[in-house]
């Protein structure tokens, strides 16, 4: 009984924390928004896999002492700069689709693995700064205080509670946008994957300016 009581609250508290995080604006979530205008709903649940997988290898780089590396500004910086260049061609990507296939963009980048939702979202979580700055941080604090007292079922529960939280919210927004795209002409379609594009390239420029900051 303690132990599944050890595991409902520490799954609660870092679900509440994970949402948190997940429901702030960010690139991830403009990529799903785009990815379920195309793909549906799937897009969602296959881009939080994607980021997840990346989390739970993180988890346990954590554990075995990763953190300091993440607390090391240059290592930010690097990861700020690098991700940015990757966001910036995501974006470009998205948009030189749009002006090169109109109407029938939602076949043209289907067949990319950089695009693929699942993908994307392990790509664009690696390539954001603010995500190892909030594991460096929030996530790591959350981790050491509520999850590893209680041993091997503390940190499961912190996984899988953080996972749940990220799951959660981008298939909510894959659901809004796919059901969406039935209302919505092409025109206007191909209108909004422009502006995911855009926003994308814009996300990263500031992720390089932010990242380069730290080499000034």
């Amino acid at each position: 009984m303690a132990a599944l009581e050890s595991f409902v609250i520490v799954f609660a508290a870092s679900f509440s924390i994970g949402l948190s995080g997940a429901m702030s604006p960010g690139p991830l979530t403009v990529f799903v928004m785009g990815q379920s205008a195309r793909h549906g709903v799937v897009a969602g649940p296959l881009a939080a896999l994607g980021h997840g997988l990346l989390e739970v290898a993180l988890v346990v780089l954590l554990w075995l002492g990763l953190a300091r590396i993440f607390q090391w500004e240059p290592a930010l910086g690097a990861i700020g700069v690098i991700g940015g260049l990757v966001m910036i061609w995501m974006g470009w990507q998205i948009v030189s689709g749009v002006r090169r296939k109109g109407a029938e963009l939602a076949a043209s980048v289907s067949d990319r693995r950089a695009d693929h939702p699942m993908v994307g979202g392990a790509v664009l979580s690696l390539a954001n700064p603010y995500w190892s700055f909030w594991w460096a941080t929030v996530g790591i604090s959350t981790m050491t205080t509520l999850a590893l007292p209680r041993g091997a079922i503390g940190l499961t529960a912190f996984t899988t509670g953080h996972i749940a939280s990220d799951f959660f919210w981008f298939t909510l927004v894959a659901i809004v946008f796919a059901t969406g795209r039935r209302f919505i002409t092409d025109r206007v379609y191909q209108s909004a994957l422009y502006l995911f594009g855009i926003l994308l390239a814009l996300f990263g420029v500031y992720f390089i300016w932010q990242g380069a900051t730290v080499f000034l």
